[in-house]
């Protein structure tokens, strides 16, 4: 702490505090202690002042262990009515808004069908009503501010979405609709968070799933798109416009189907929706599709066996390609068509994998599922909301009411 200020000293104790208390939903005084490396006098001083924000409550251990000698530690978490964020997620076929609790409680979930990939300013329009009506349950004790995940390229610094081109949207300035349409909707003018949703599906598993205590991971999600978020040496890859981890879009075979991006060959276009659908004949864009897919896979014939080869190699050669570029210790499949996929057809794929991996690569290499299920990306967009309140406990708790929003990606 050399050179810092005994306040800037007492704000980062406060949001190692409030983190550690958020991502494992309450933990002891005594593992404060330990882990804060401080005396128990100031962690007392800490958590006094975060209850008195009304962020965290203490409580006697609801598991307390029969024939322990001495008073327990009180345990630390978060007041059920203190702080929340709202989440959105908007994909190809459903916009979705969840209300999320500091430690990751989900109090609220609306998913909105759509037909056709909404335009930013239905997105938008959608992501409001959702968020009034879970606002209408119950009043939260601090609305710290909003996330939404976009399956695009979401621009550093401004929320803008460059190209989302499953959703056929260009130089969108969606964060400023986003907000305009929650003020609308609720009256309250609301920070607003938006990124990539393959990098928030990444934070949410590294922080919760299928990816704790890794370093080294790759993140897939989609169904129509495929889109990529990177960890390398426990930070995520970002590249200096926020673009990086576009994998979806790495090149499995030069003559093969074209992509919505404008190439040829790309890896979603070779091994997603529509790849699956052609030869069974069924709609790219049915909102089932994964369960069409896996019924004609479960019925077996010729054209089931030939699309479950040729698709199984399509997709382990994107596996090869980003086993090559990143040597991580996990792929986790998140939220879209292979984590459903997966455990039908990962014999097929890996065997493809072990072949194309270059030898001295091969060993340790690891594919899974996301821990998180369906919900890895939305929850994503709940942790790129929590940000700032992380960062900085208090001064977000001090606000005035009715503050100016600020807009970012």
């Amino acid at each position: 702490m050399r050179g810092r200020g005994t306040e800037d000293v007492r704000r980062h104790n406060l949001s190692t505090l409030l983190g550690l208390v958020h991502a494992r939903g309450g933990v002891t005084r005594a593992e404060v202690t330990r882990e804060l490396g401080l005396n128990r006098s100031t962690i007392g001083a800490l958590v006094g002042a975060l209850v008195e924000a009304g962020l965290l409550v203490e409580q006697a251990p609801s598991d307390g262990a029969p024939g322990r000698v001495g008073r327990p530690s009180l345990e630390v978490r978060p007041r059920t009515d203190g702080a929340e964020v709202l989440a959105g997620y908007v994909d190809v076929h459903a916009v979705q808004v969840v209300r999320v609790g500091l430690g990751g409680a989900v109090r609220g979930r609306r998913t909105v069908a759509t037909s056709a990939p909404p335009t930013p300013a239905r997105a938008a329009e959608l992501l409001a009503a959702a968020a009034r009506d879970l606002l209408a349950e119950s009043p939260p004790g601090l609305l710290a501010g909003v996330g939404v995940a976009v399956p695009g390229l979401v621009r550093a610094g401004d929320g803008v979405i460059a190209h989302a081109p499953n959703l056929d949207w260009r130089d969108a300035p969606f964060a400023d609709v986003v907000a305009a349409g929650l003020e609308a909707a609720t009256g309250q003018r609301l920070r607003v968070d938006v990124a990539n949703d393959a990098d928030l599906g990444l934070i949410a598993e590294h922080r919760r799933g299928a990816a704790v205590g890794l370093s080294d991971v790759v993140y897939l999600c989609g169904t129509y798109g495929l889109g990529g978020g990177v960890l390398t040496g426990g930070h995520p890859l970002t590249g200096h416009r926020g673009y990086a981890g576009e994998v979806g879009h790495v090149s499995v075979d030069p003559d093969g189907r074209a992509c919505r991006c404008g190439s040829r060959g790309c890896w979603e276009s070779e091994t997603l929706a529509a790849a699956w659908a052609e030869p069974f004949d069924l709609d790219p864009d049915a909102p089932d599709i994964a369960d069409l897919v896996l019924a004609r896979l479960a019925a077996g014939g010729v054209v089931s066996r030939r699309t479950r080869d040729k698709l199984s190699r399509a997709f382990a050669r994107g596996l090869a390609n980003i086993v090559h570029l990143f040597d991580p210790q996990a792929v986790v499949l998140g939220e879209g068509l292979w984590h459903r996929l997966w455990p039908e057809v990962r014999d097929d794929v890996m065997p493809w994998v072990d072949r194309l991996v270059m030898p001295a690569m091969r060993a340790g290499i690891t594919v899974r599922t996301s821990a998180l299920g369906e919900g890895s990306t939305v929850l994503g967009a709940a942790e790129l909301a929590f940000t700032r309140l992380l960062q900085d406990p208090l001064a977000l708790t001090q606000e005035s009411p009715d503050p100016d929003p600020v807009l970012q990606g």
